[in-house]
């Protein structure tokens, strides 16, 4: 991992303790956004990075085509990040709480 990365990565991980025990920053109401997440779900559980690398693609296309807005697609990057660096349970966690957080119809 490049130094920029890492950073990076530990700049978003600190913006997310920072935040607390708060909320998780809401997703909004669009379907296949939530169907992404979901599918993000199953691929963290199944150990699987390259299903986290296509979640996290469609996703930034997500939020680039505005269904996604900026605070949530950073949360979600951060736990791929978490996942791909081999805590795939911290991260399924972090995932499961970030969906039962999520309220549709925001």
């Amino acid at each position: 991992m490049n130094m920029r990365k890492l950073t990076r990565t530990w700049a978003l991980l600190a913006a997310l303790a920072l935040a607390g025990c708060g909320a998780p920053p809401q997703m909004g109401a669009d379907a296949e956004t939530f169907k992404t997440v979901d599918a993000l779900y199953t691929a963290v559980s199944l150990h699987k990075p390259e299903l986290v690398d296509g979640c996290l693609a469609t996703l930034k296309s997500q939020r680039e085509a505005g269904k996604l807005d900026q605070a949530p697609y950073d949360a979600l990057e951060a736990i791929t990040t978490e996942a791909k660096s081999g805590s795939w349970e911290s991260a399924q966690t972090r995932l499961a709480q970030f969906m039962r957080g999520q309220r549709r119809g925001r």
